[in-house]
């Protein structure tokens, strides 16, 4: 990039902003609004329910790789010439998985519908971070952080709706009228921008490999993991392991051998965002954590409905939606990092409460649980995205936003993963603890017992020796319960001391002085 801030009239600002936001809040949307339609797809293209799993996997391999190339894309083709490519290919991708005859064509066009999706929010943010004046940029964030925020949660609902009314296809073929908005409204509107002065540098082939290799092996054995049993999978053994060597190589080659790195390491070198950085890796793992576990709980345990579950969700994105913009107004008036770690406080608290729930939990108290969480992500979430591009010095938004991206992206992944693995893995542990101090000789034990054989031989007509066989099992069915409900209660538990141990951090970033001089208000590390 040039170096030098797009001078635009105020009153286009916006228009060029709302513009913008169509492709990622359509791209965030895509990420999740295929899971609910899993099942249709397998059946409708004859493939199993594991199998059909790739539709979710490719798409997310494929958006993890080109995600922290997009800065040095934006570079080498210009920015806007590489958002209105990739809004392109992810609209055309999108008409062909919703024609895809079988499950391996789907796979291909999802593969390529990733790729064009992976650099539509970190440009959209480095547009927003160049676009508007500092005085101006919390409000900018804000509007992002509306699309990252509300797309996840509609994403599920809205799947769920098409798929049980129109079909499956048109979770893809929604993409289409919003993508040809977009490419429209943002060729007309988006600044020209200069292509980079090294676009005629030679190409890093070293780290292009290396991010394709080992961000591409990572987010399939985060994906993939669980459901293979982690490293009892010799293809999870030789994933990890690929990953972890590719890249080590990658961050040596990029710091110490590269002119000119496709992914600008050197950038952590900058108080702010390396700990902004960090911050929203731990948040967003909190975050979505607590996004797949509440409708698994309610689900799974309380037995509510698919839909009901996703709605458990619902009133707290809203109402975050709701709070954003008085965190703009905020951060008018108190410092960045007292909103932080407010919000952090109030994040903490949150899933304190929540790792206490008990089975006999009422729809209305998980409800409020979630605003309350909700209520703290809206206090942090602007104040660390502006303090992470703070002070970085001017042509860095794209590599930076590309960067940050990465960081978001690996927390989100990684904190579903834990989450998924100690609800699988935990529940053995508990189980046996629970045994181990049940004694048999329970005066209350055995009347539950007597209890329960009473019940199912009068109501279902039960020999005696049947109802006490059936009557153990539903002892054995209820100490499974509880030890999932335990398994619960620790994934939460996890959550509130990622969440307090964040709060001090927040004391370290640099807070720009204020008021700042008209002329000096340049972006400078």
């Amino acid at each position: 990039m040039s170096g030098e801030r797009l001078v635009t009239p105020n009153h286009t600002l916006w228009l060029i902003a709302g513009a913008a936001i169509i492709a990622p809040f359509m791209e965030v949307l895509d990420t999740s609004i295929a899971n609910v339609a899993l099942p249709y797809i397998a059946g409708n293209l004859s493939s199993s329910l594991d199998e059909a799993v790739w539709v979710l996997t490719s798409y997310l391999v494929a958006n993890a790789v080109v995600l922290p190339m997009s800065g040095w894309l934006s570079g080498r083709l210009g920015r806007k010439r590489f958002y209105l490519l990739s809004i392109l290919m992810f609209t055309v991708s999108s008409f062909f998985c919703g024609i895809a005859p079988s499950l391996p064509i789907l796979i291909l066009f999802r593969v390529l519908q990733g790729l064009g999706g992976g650099g539509l929010q970190p440009t959209t943010q480095a547009i927003l971070a160049d676009l508007f004046p500092k005085e101006r940029i919390a409000a900018a964030f804000t509007l992002y952080s509306v699309v990252i925020v509300l797309a996840p949660t509609l994403g599920p609902v809205l799947g769920g709706w098409l798929s049980d009314h129109w079909g499956w296809r048109w979770i893809f073929f929604l993409n289409i009228p919003c993508g040809i908005a977009a490419y429209f409204l943002n060729r007309a509107l988006q600044p020209e921008t200069p292509q980079d002065h090294t676009k005629d540098a030679p190409i890093d082939y070293s780290g292009l490999c290396g991010i394709a290799l080992g961000l591409g092996c990572l987010e399939y054995v985060l994906d993939r993991g669980e459901r293979a049993d982690w490293f009892a999978s010799p293809a999870i053994c030789m994933a990890a392991a690929l990953s972890g060597v590719a890249l080590l190589l990658l961050v040596y080659h990029e710091l110490f051998r590269a002119k000119h790195p496709v992914l600008q390491l050197r950038l952590l070198a900058n108080r702010n965002f390396a700990l902004a950085s960090g911050m929203i890796f731990f948040t967003y793992f909190a975050r979505y954590a607590s996004t797949a576990l509440l409708p698994e709980f309610t689900h799974g345990m309380l037995g509510y409905t698919a839909t009901e579950s996703g709605m458990v969700l619902s009133p707290g994105s809203f109402v975050l939606l709701l709070f954003l913009p008085v965190t703009t107004w905020l951060m008018k008036r108190i410092d960045h990092r007292v909103l932080i770690v407010s919000g952090l406080m109030v994040t903490t608290c949150a899933f304190y409460r929540l790792s206490g729930l008990s089975l006999q939990v009422d729809y209305g108290t998980i409800v409020k649980l979630r605003i309350l969480e909700s209520s703290g992500v809206a206090l942090f979430l602007t104040p660390i995205s502006v303090l992470a591009f703070s002070r970085l010095k001017s042509g860095k938004n794209d590599a930076a936003a590309s960067l940050y991206g990465l960081f978001r992206n690996l927390g989100s992944a990684i904190g579903i993963s834990v989450v998924n693995t100690m609800l699988v893995r935990d529940v053995q542990v508990h189980r046996t603890y629970l045994v181990q101090n049940l004694p048999g000789s329970s005066s209350a034990l055995s009347a539950a017992v007597r209890n329960r054989a009473s019940f199912f031989s009068t109501f279902s007509g039960d020999s005696k020796s049947e109802a006490m066989v059936r009557a153990l099992g539903w002892i054995h069915e209820e100490i499974n319960r509880q030890a999932l409900l335990l398994c619960y209660t620790d994934c939460f538990r996890l959550l509130m001391y990622v969440s307090l141990a964040l709060s001090p951090v927040a004391v370290f970033f640099a807070v720009r002085e204020r008021p700042a001089p008209a002329g000096k208000q340049a972006m400078g590390r």
